[in-house]
């Protein structure tokens, strides 16, 4: 077993990831350059290769971790809240806030996956899946319970897709608040799908 990166080398990784995801954010993964992340970064290509292998490598692990982080928070949620309504309130709220603090992260994340090669490409598809499931077993658990509509998995995409497009168009800025947002998005994907109509997702 390799010896632990010291403290200083995970923090300067961790700059350059959050720089990097501004980066790909902005222009596009494809028109950034490791001369212009450099320059960024205020690094040397030396310097900078010593903390990463390539540019790839960036869009690999923020695309990775973020995703990850979701679906196992989700699977947790699933573990400790029976009633799927709840569930699925507490799954649109942490997708929001995690968008509204990692923006750039989740953009990257949403949008640039089809710029990483094999089997990276795969591996983070895989984990997107896995995400997906946790609201899919939602929805399927509502249903069995009679308080869902039969699941649609037509309706399942429309609801994961309006919270993530939210990274198109929220602003930190903006007269909403993230948890503000996250309540009325909430209240929307339960009106479709509860089977006895609109429900309040902020009770």
């Amino acid at each position: 077993m390799g010896a632990a990166e010291p403290r200083s080398e995970i923090g300067q990784r961790k700059r350059i990831l959050r720089i990097a995801a501004k980066l790909f954010a902005e222009r596009g993964y494809h028109a950034i350059g490791m001369t212009e992340l450099g320059e960024a970064v205020q690094l040397g290509r030396g310097a900078l290769y010593h903390h990463i292998k390539s540019k790839e490598d960036l869009l690999y692990d923020i695309s990775r971790n973020y995703i990850s982080d979701l679906a196992e928070v989700a699977e947790r949620g699933a573990r400790l809240e029976p009633d799927p309504r709840k569930r699925i309130a507490t799954l649109g709220s942490e997708l929001v806030l995690k968008i509204a603090s990692h923006q750039a992260e989740l953009t990257v994340c949403f949008r640039e996956i089809q710029s990483l090669t094999e089997p990276r490409r795969s591996e983070v598809l895989a984990l997107h899946r896995r995400y997906e499931m946790a609201w899919r077993d939602t929805m399927v658990d509502g249903a069995d319970l009679g308080i869902f509509r039969p699941y649609d998995p037509v309706v399942l995409k429309g609801v994961l897709g309006m919270y993530f497009y939210s990274y198109l168009w929220m602003r930190s800025d903006g007269r909403l608040s993230p948890t503000h947002i996250a309540q009325r998005l909430n209240d929307l994907a339960l009106r479709m799908v509860d089977i006895n109509g609109p429900y309040d997702a902020s009770a």
